[in-house]
């Protein structure tokens, strides 16, 4: 009990002496519309990305979701920016792509129109 105790001192002391420009630079480093986003994806994904795309590509932070127990990634478009979205949308509904690992890459498995968040 009283590692755990000194243990937690030590980090609240050490959380205290950080200087206020690293925690702010940290707040800037996540853009909710980043490019980032984009680029942690698998490279059959990101290929994907780039053939719907016309011009560069900005995300936001669940424009795409990976569910390890189905070895899915999730595409949800109406989170992506880029030139040529028009074709991806239908009123209210944007496109949502499915890609399923096979073996060490990911394959297209479905695509579905769903209701858009915004």
């Amino acid at each position: 009990m009283m590692i755990r105790i000194l243990l937690l001192a030590c980090s609240l002391l050490l959380a205290s002496e950080l200087p206020v420009s690293s925690l702010s630079s940290q707040q800037g480093k996540d853009h909710p519309w980043h490019p980032h986003h984009i680029d942690a994806l698998p490279p059959d994904v990101r290929n994907y990305i780039a053939a719907i795309c016309k011009g560069p590509a900005k995300a936001q932070h669940y424009f795409g979701t990976y569910s390890p127990t189905e070895r899915r990634w999730r595409i949800n478009l109406e989170y992506l920016q880029c030139g040529g979205l028009g074709a991806f949308r239908r009123g209210n509904q944007c496109l949502d792509v499915d890609f399923i690992q096979v073996g060490s890459r990911f394959r297209l498995a479905s695509k579905q129109y769903r209701d858009c968040d915004f």
